[in-house]
């Protein structure tokens, strides 16, 4: 015990001395820190919302747009939300953080627009090549351009090609003749 009181006396002595840390080490290999979203790789699908298992991504859709928010301060850092997009629009950086001293000042929010249908310029959710594959065998151009129409756009337009493949076979006779 009396170590330690000589050791706080001597302590008390000297003048306060703050020692400076060496400059930021470099991270290890495989660092995984803030997420990042490049808004225009973005397709609006929610999966970044979905999979995050500490809430830190939320994805709210709207009529035409959706919001994307993330707060670091809630993430595990985990990278689910990078392996799942399909859209590549989310990352991880390489680097640490900035040091911060409000809560939330590192938070990030994005406006993702949604695209017009080609057919009557209503927003509608994007596709993209990945996701379109993941629902079809092939991905044709046919696919893409009906992945480029509204809902309403994308009925009517499957309506009009079934009526077309249901005509009657007399009617297909008569204007074969």
């Amino acid at each position: 015990m009396t170590n330690i009181f000589v050791l706080m006396m001597s302590n008390m002595r000297r003048r306060p001395i703050t020692l400076r840390f060496p400059d930021r080490l470099n991270t290890a290999k495989k660092y995984r820190g803030l997420v990042r979203m490049d808004p225009s790789k973005c397709i609006a699908c929610g999966i970044c919302d979905y999979v995050c298992v500490s809430s830190s991504i939320t994805v709210e859709a709207h009529d035409d747009h959706c919001d994307w928010e993330y707060d670091p301060g809630r993430c595990t850092f985990c990278g689910r939300c990078v392996r799942y997009c399909p859209g590549e629009a989310i990352r991880q950086e390489e680097e640490r953080p900035p040091a911060y001293d409000l809560a939330g000042a590192l938070n990030e929010r994005h406006s993702v627009d949604y695209p017009a249908c080609t057919s009557c310029g209503e927003p509608t959710q994007p596709f993209n090549d990945t996701m379109l594959g993941v629902a079809f065998n092939a991905v044709t151009e046919e696919i893409r351009q009906k992945a480029r129409l509204c809902n309403r756009c994308r009925k009517r337009d499957t309506q009009a090609q079934m009526k077309k493949s249901f005509v009657a076979p007399e009617r297909k006779t008569k204007e074969r003749s």
